[in-house]
């Protein structure tokens, strides 16, 4: 028999927990391993690779569907990785993830204009700060 692991290595080779080990079973990402006589699940090596892989897509902020497409196109039994197709579900995260930099950007430039609005310690000028929450542009009324 092949060396297996437990679930608790199997999280600790992949770096996550054994709670997204069983999050990703239930989601059918990865199959219930075999149990042995006291009912331990054991992990055969190659979950590892799955694992990470998984949790690579995670990280890309790939939500579950798209996950296990990408799944089906890179580990089909015998049959060769449909390029086109995963470079097309690429193109759709990265677009994503494009999206929520500009907003981000959005959201910090907010912020450092509440920074500015705010008054220093010499207690002059009054606070910007309700105008700034209330404009849509998020400009400071000047005056």
């Amino acid at each position: 028999m092949d060396d297996v692991l437990t679930i608790g290595q199997l999280a600790q080779r992949t770096g996550i927990g054994v709670s997204a080990i069983r999050f990703y079973e239930q989601k059918g990402l990865i199959d219930g391993p075999p149990r042995n006589k006291s009912g331990y699940r054991l992990y055969p090596q190659k979950y590892v690779e799955r694992v990470r892989f998984i949790k690579n897509c995670r990280d890309l902020g790939f939500p579950l569907r798209s996950v296990s497409e990408l799944l089906k196109l890179c580990y089909p039994e015998s049959v060769q990785i449909e390029c086109a197709v995963v470079q097309e579900r690429v193109q759709k995260q990265y677009e994503v993830v494009l999206k929520q930099f500009d907003e981000l950007n959005r959201q910090r430039e907010k912020l450092e204009k509440l920074l500015d609005a705010c008054p220093q310690a010499d207690g002059e000028d009054e606070c910007g700060f309700l105008q700034i929450m209330l404009d849509e542009t998020g400009n400071p009324c000047n005056g």
